[in-house]
C-alpha cells in the first residue's frame, strides 16, 4: 500500500523536472521571453487550491478529492501538450495546477490509513523516494526531448498523471470529518489572491520598475490580502487554514521557516537547467550547450546522494530529534549553493557541487516531514500538512520569480528568446544560498523537538 502512494506524492517532482527540462525548447519554439510563467501559473493555481482541497478532503474523504483533482490536472496536461501557442499552453498549465494539493493530501492520509507502528516507515519511504524521482525524471526527459522533442515530454506528463490517478483509486478512503456549512470561502480567496498578487508583482518588478504604480499596487494589495486572510482565519468557526495551531511555539518553529526553505530547495534545479541547456553564444549566452540527456547523467550523483541522505535521516531520527538534523541540512545546503555559484563551468564542478547540494537537500526534505510529525497530533496533521504545503509552494513561486530577476538583469533577447550571461547564473545561486542561510539563522532559537516515534506514541 505504501508504494501506491509514492507515485502520487512524487508526481509534482516528476512534473517539475520534465517540464523544467522542456522549457528551453518551448521558449525557442514559441518565441517567448516569458517562459518563467510556464511554471509560475502552475504553482499559483496549486496554491489557491490547497486550502480548499485540504478542507474538502476532511469532509468528503481525501481519496475522493485527490481523484477529482487528478482528473482536472489531467485535462490541463492534455491542453498543454497540444497547445498551438504559449497562451493556450499557460491555460493548460494553470489547469494542471489543480493536481498540486494531492501531495499534502497524501501526506495527511498516511496517519489515517496505516497502523501507528508503520507511519514513520511510510513517511520515510515517501520522502526518500524524491531522490529516485530526481534521478529518473531527468533521464526520461533527456530521452524524450533529445529524441522526440518537447511535446513528447509534455505527453509523458499526461501518462504520469494517469498512473497517479490509478494509484489513488487503489487506496482506501479516509474517515470523513466535519461539514461544509459556513465554508470559509473568504479566507481561501484572500490567501490565494494575496500570494498571486505578490508573485505577479515581483515578476513584473524588473520590467515595470520597483517604484512603478502597477508594481506597488500588486505588492501592497498582496500584503493587505494576506493580513486580511489571517484576521479572517482567527475569527471564523471553520477556517480554511487552521492558523491557530501556529500559536504553539513548537508547531510554528517546525512548520513556518522549514517549509519556506523547502520551497527554495525545490527551485534549485531550475538554475542548472537553463545553465546547462542554453547554448554558448559569444556576448549573448553563457550556457553550456549540453543535451538534456548529458545534463541528466551529470546529475545522477547528486540524485543518488539525495536518496541516501533521506534514508540516513530516517535512521538518525531513531537516535536524535530533528532539530540537529535541520541545522546540519540547511548549513550543508547553503554551502553547496554558494559553491555552485562560484564553480559551475564544467562537468566536474557541477557534479561536486551537486553532491553537496543533494546531501543537504535530501536531509532537509526528510527532516521537514519528520519535524511536522513530531509536533502535531493526528487531528492536527491535515492542517499542519496543508499549511506546510502552502508555505513551500508560495516560497517556491516567489523564489522562482527572484531567480528570473537575477537572470534577466544579465540577459539578451534575440529572436524573441531570452539568453543569460554567467553573472546571472552566479547571482541566482547566491540568492538561493542566502535564502537558505536566512532560514538557518531564523531557526537558531528553535525549541528541542521530540523524535517522530515518541510523538506517535504520545
Amino acid at each position: 500500500m505504501a508504494l501506491l502512494l509514492v507515485w502520487p506524492a512524487q508526481l509534482l517532482t516528476v512534473v517539475g523536472s520534465i517540464g523544467s527540462n522542456a522549457m528551453p525548447q518551448i521558449a525557442e519554439h514559441m518565441r517567448t521571453p516569458h517562459i518563467a510563467w510556464f511554471t509560475v501559473t502552475f504553482v499559483l493555481v496549486s496554491l489557491m487550491t490547497v486550502p480548499f482541497a485540504m478542507k474538502l478532503g476532511s469532509v468528503f474523504g481525501k481519496r475522493r478529492i485527490m481523484v477529482i483533482l487528478t482528473a482536472a490536472g489531467l485535462v490541463g496536461d492534455i491542453v498543454a501538450a497540444v497547445a498551438p501557442n504559449f497562451t493556450v499552453m499557460l491555460i493548460g498549465r494553470a489547469m494542471g495546477g489543480f493536481y498540486g494539493p494531492v501531495v499534502p493530501l497524501v501526506m495527511a492520509s498516511v496517519r489515517e490509513i496505516f497502523p501507528r507502528a508503520w507511519v514513520s516507515t511510510v513517511y520515510g519511504i515517501i520522502t526518500g523516494s524524491i531522490g529516485i524521482a530526481q534521478v529518473g525524471s531527468p533521464l526520461l526527459a533527456g530521452w524524450l526531448i533529445d529524441d522526440f522533442g518537447w511535446r513528447a515530454a509534455l505527453w509523458s506528463l499526461v501518462i504520469s498523471t494517469l498512473v497517479a490517478g490509478a494509484c489513488l483509486l487503489a487506496m482506501p478512503e479516509t474517515p470523513r470529518k466535519g461539514t461544509v456549512r459556513n465554508f470559509d470561502w473568504a479566507g481561501g480567496l484572500l490567501l490565494g489572491g494575496g500570494v498571486a498578487l505578490l508573485v505577479f508583482g515581483i515578476g513584473k518588478g524588473g520590467s515595470w520598475g520597483w517604484t512603478a504604480a502597477g508594481t506597488m499596487i500588486c505588492l501592497v494589495a498582496g500584503v493587505a490580502a494576506l493580513v486580511g486572510f489571517v484576521l479572517v482565519e482567527l475569527r471564523v468557526q471553520q477556517p480554511v487554514v487552521h492558523v491557530r495551531i501556529l500559536a504553539r511555539r513548537a508547531v510554528a518553529a517546525a512548520v513556518i521557516v522549514p517549509s519556506l526553505v523547502q520551497g527554495v530547495f525545490f527551485v534549485v534545479p531550475t538554475v542548472l537547467t537553463f545553465l546547462a541547456l542554453y547554448p554558448a553564444i559569444p556576448h549573448v549566452s553563457d550556457g553550456l550547450g549540453w543535451s538534456v540527456t548529458h545534463t541528466a547523467v551529470v546529475g545522477i550523483a547528486a540524485g543518488v546522494v539525495t536518496v541516501l541522505a533521506g534514508v540516513a535521516v530516517g535512521r538518525l531520527l531513531r537516535r536524535t530529534g530533528p532539530r540537529l538534523l535541520w541545522f546540519v541540512s540547511t548549513g550543508t545546503l547553503s554551502v553547496g549553493l554558494l559553491l555552485a555559484g562560484l564553480y559551475h563551468g564544467d562537468e566536474v564542478e557541477i557534479i561536486l557541487t551537486g553532491v553537496v547540494i543533494g546531501l543537504g537537500g535530501g536531509m532537509l526534505v526528510s527532516t521537514v516531514g519528520s519535524m511536522i510529525v513530531s509536533v502535531v497530533s493526528l487531528e492536527d496533521q491535515p492542517a499542519a500538512s496543508g499549511i506546510s504545503s502552502l508555505l513551500y509552494q508560495a516560497s517556491g513561486a516567489l523564489t522562482y520569480q527572484l531567480l528570473f530577476l537575477q537572470l534577466d538583469d544579465h540577459s539578451t533577447v534575440m529572436r524573441g528568446v531570452t539568453f543569460y550571461a554567467d553573472a546571472g547564473f552566479r547571482n541566482a545561486y547566491f540568492v538561493l544560498a542566502g535564502l537558505v542561510a536566512v532560514g538557518f539563522l531564523l531557526t537558531l532559537g528553535m525549541p528541542r523537538l521530540q523524535r517522530p516515534e515518541q510523538a506517535l506514541q504520545s
